[in-house]
């Protein structure tokens, strides 16, 4: 009998320990702070939580101020609906896809953050990145997006296009050259400042001429345009308006390009004889380069996937860059 219920226990020892799955949080602010919210039962610091904790974890977590300067462990709080890491100015990059409940995210003061993820979180009404490194950012996906803050980073192309209930977007002093925001709610937007911006040569809107533009902040350089016809008839700005231009990029080259929005074959008129076009996804990511000659190229586009892109044509030290939509 005793030697039954040793086995037993044995057993059942060993199926708690084969059972038990951990998620590791290599970085120890961040589980001291898990900790301190009584979130990681275990008091001690050991590199790891329970899956099981962090997956039943629901509401709020506020991790601000924390010291933390890797988020790695955040992808098993899948039941989050709100993330706060406010000033942790250590953490470069945070993938936040896996949780899908997300409302608000708010990373104000990572003077560190560079990249964020937050591809598919379509209940996310509010995003607060202001005073962050960020080299760029997708939120094409999220389409109850209300409320964009990423006043003072380093985002040069924004497409909010897709953001259709967007009342409030804040983007001033980044290094925007592209900013698109037709998005059928202009009228609504009772908030937006895309200042301090001096190679913003046009801001994308849904009406050019509407009354709402009179509350709107736009830096001195920038024109509201409706289509990318009407941008490209604006004058080209000048490196003195933009310091990061040359002086051969600001003279006029001659492209054009259609079908666009385009399926498959996109073809590429050129009235220079040594041309490159480059094909930029909305992170900055160079995907297509083809060499250009005089008169008409053609371009196979079949292999993108679907959304939108930026299309930067270069001849003889000249540049000019336009929108290009793959259905």
């Amino acid at each position: 009998m005793k030697k039954t219920t040793y086995l037993m226990i044995l057993f059942f020892g060993f199926c708690s320990l084969t059972f038990a799955q951990y998620t590791s949080i290599p970085d120890i602010y961040f589980e001291q702070q898990l900790i301190n919210d009584g979130i990681d039962s275990n008091t001690i610091i050991d590199g790891q939580i329970l899956t099981s904790e962090a997956n039943n974890y629901s509401g709020a977590l506020d991790i601000a101020n924390s010291g933390i300067s890797d988020l790695t462990g955040i992808e098993a709080f899948f039941n989050i609906t709100s993330i706060n890491f406010n000033y942790n100015t250590g953490i470069t990059s945070v993938d936040l896809t896996n949780s899908p409940l997300l409302t608000s995210i708010t990373g104000v003061g990572c003077s560190g953050l560079t990249s964020i993820n937050v591809t598919g979180l379509v209940n996310v009404t509010e995003m607060q990145f202001a005073n962050a490194s960020l080299l760029s950012l997708d939120v094409t996906t999220n389409t109850a997006l209300e409320t964009l803050n990423i006043r003072k980073n380093s985002v040069s192309s924004l497409d909010l296009s897709q953001n259709g209930v967007l009342t409030s977007v804040n983007v001033k002093q980044n290094g925007l050259t592209f900013l698109d925001m037709r998005n059928g709610n202009n009228t609504n937007v009772t908030l937006f400042n895309a200042d301090t911006n001096p190679c913003l040569k046009c801001v994308f809107v849904d009406d050019n001429t509407g009354t709402y533009l009179s509350t709107w902040i736009k830096d001195n350089n920038s024109g509201y345009v409706n289509s990318e016809t009407e941008c490209d008839a604006l004058p080209p700005l000048t490196p003195s308006q933009c310091p990061t231009l040359s002086l051969n990029e600001v003279e006029d080259v001659v492209f054009n390009i259609y079908p666009n929005p385009v399926n498959n074959t996109l073809y590429v008129s050129s009235k220079s004889s040594h041309a490159v076009v480059q094909i930029y996804n909305i992170t900055g990511k160079v995907i297509l380069t083809k060499t250009l000659t005089q008169g008409e190229n053609v371009v196979s586009v079949s292999a993108l996937s679907p959304g939108v892109y930026l299309a930067r044509f270069i001849s003889d030290n000249k540049v000019d860059t336009k929108k290009l939509i793959i259905k």
